[in-house]
């Protein structure tokens, strides 16, 4: 079998880690895999291309703009011509547009399948010019979507955004997954409550609501360690605004490279996001045993539960929740044990990635 993946950039967010994971999975497979990237990856990201080359993998970088860019429009072109992929999978909406424009002109028989990776219309950058070309270029990207072979959405949310308005056909769920599910013992606790955030900084992620309940609770003794990257105005904002005398205890420490010892650091990572597809990074936390607390809306509220984590539904009850948290580092480690168990035994159930390769891999016979 050879597949080919269409993706914007190997920077290290949610879609391209998922990506290598993937791709490791088909390499060991003896699949042959190849990857155009329609541009260069994105500053303060790490770059996963050395990653995807140990593997084997024939990389196609294309230099320049990525979208609507004549040169770059060529060379697609000529790579597919020059190329006899039998499947082309294609994961980011520029990707799914530049496929449909070349199944468009030619006429090169190849199965494609488009992964929808989140809720595209739906994060807000506190940009109006941004989120605006978000919201009208939906209908064509939902008309682009329609004309491939098959869709894979990463959550049951993503596919009940998807088939709102207009129903498609051949739509499976398939999850992220995990590689590494461990089941640690509790980090340290010294009264001091060390809280973690991970992911992009906009204000879809909800951070200003975490900032502002951790530096207006009384008799918190806490600390904030924010990782990922944003607009720089934006961050710049969150520390003025957020400027109290509490500021030492906040740092910003942008792009985390090692996840396992950022999670191993925390007592509790809290994800508020209004809006996501999926939260890789909700994962990721429960599969390095750290106490997870999300808010109470799709998808999160299907990951986590009472049982396995922690929800709120807004600042009072992202504050109490938080106090709650506390309270049981401080008297109860039974119950952090407990939530712990429950989280390492839904994720060796429900995001597996054995079982959900395989799923991936029926999509590609179907």
């Amino acid at each position: 079998m050879k597949i080919c993946h269409i993706v914007n950039t190997l920077s290290g967010g949610g879609a391209e880690n998922h990506l290598l994971d993937l791709c490791k999975l088909q390499t060991a497979d003896d699949i042959n895999v190849s990857i155009i990237v329609l541009g260069p990856d994105l500053k303060n990201f790490k770059s996963l291309e050395n990653e995807f080359k140990k593997l084997g993998i024939n990389i196609y970088r294309l230099q320049l703009p990525r979208l609507f860019n004549p040169v770059s429009i060529y060379n697609f072109f000529r790579i597919l011509n020059q190329t006899n992929f039998k499947t082309v999978h294609s994961h980011q909406p520029r990707s799914d547009v530049m496929v449909y424009v070349y199944r468009l002109f030619r006429r090169n028989k190849f199965r494609w399948i488009v992964s929808i990776h989140g809720k595209y219309d739906t994060y807000l950058e506190k940009n109006k010019f941004l989120d605006y070309i978000k919201k009208t270029s939906m209908p064509l990207l939902r008309f682009v979507w329609s004309k491939c072979d098959y869709i894979i959405c990463i959550s049951e949310e993503v596919k009940s955004w998807l088939v709102q308005p207009k129903s498609f056909k051949n739509v499976k769920v398939i999850n992220y997954w995990l590689n590494d599910v461990n089941l640690n013992q509790i980090n340290s606790y010294d009264g001091v409550l060390k809280v973690g955030f991970l992911g992009r900084i906009n204000q879809n992620k909800g951070i200003e609501d975490l900032l502002k309940v951790l530096t207006t609770t009384k008799n918190l003794e806490f600390e904030l360690f924010i990782g990922g990257v944003g607009d720089e105005n934006y961050i710049s904002q969150l520390k003025k605004k957020f400027n109290t005398e509490q500021k030492q205890n906040i740092k910003f420490l942008g792009y985390i490279d090692n996840k396992i010892s950022f999670f191993k650091e925390l007592n509790l990572f809290v994800f508020p996001s209004y809006s996501e597809g999926l939260g890789l990074v909700l994962l990721e936390s429960m599969g390095s045993s750290t106490i997870t607390l999300a808010r109470n809306e799709p998808p999160m509220n299907s990951i986590i539960n009472t049982n396995v984590g922690y929800l709120f539904d807004d600042s009072d009850g992202l504050k109490k929740e938080i106090l709650n948290i506390s309270f049981a580092y401080q008297n109860d480690l039974n119950i952090i044990n407990q939530k712990l168990k429950k989280q390492y035994e839904l994720l060796k159930t429900n995001y597996n990635s054995g079982v959900l390769y395989k799923e991936i891999l029926k999509v590609y016979e179907h």
